[in-house]
């Protein structure tokens, strides 16, 4: 069982997802819920892939950047 992230949109400036720390399960999919381009499409990474990513702060709390080409597309079956 995956643990479902929501997250409106990449960070465009430069590709990047922000991920609550907080939020890291095992298995995660990732939802982006304001970006009309990546409506309905789902997509995958693992915790331990997301942790090798440095953090930052979103003005509120910390949270890994991740390369949005590293998340892989979630095809349904």
């Amino acid at each position: 069982m995956s643990n479902r992230l929501e997250i409106f949109a990449p960070r465009y400036k430069d590709m990047k997802v922000l991920i609550a720390k907080y939020k890291v399960g095992f298995n995660n999919e990732i939802v982006f819920t304001k970006a009309k381009h990546l409506a309905g499409k789902r997509f995958a990474i693992k915790g331990a892939k997301i942790m090798g990513y440095p953090t930052t702060t979103n003005g509120t709390i910390e949270c890994y950047e991740v390369l949005f080409d590293d998340l892989s597309v979630v095809q349904d079956n």
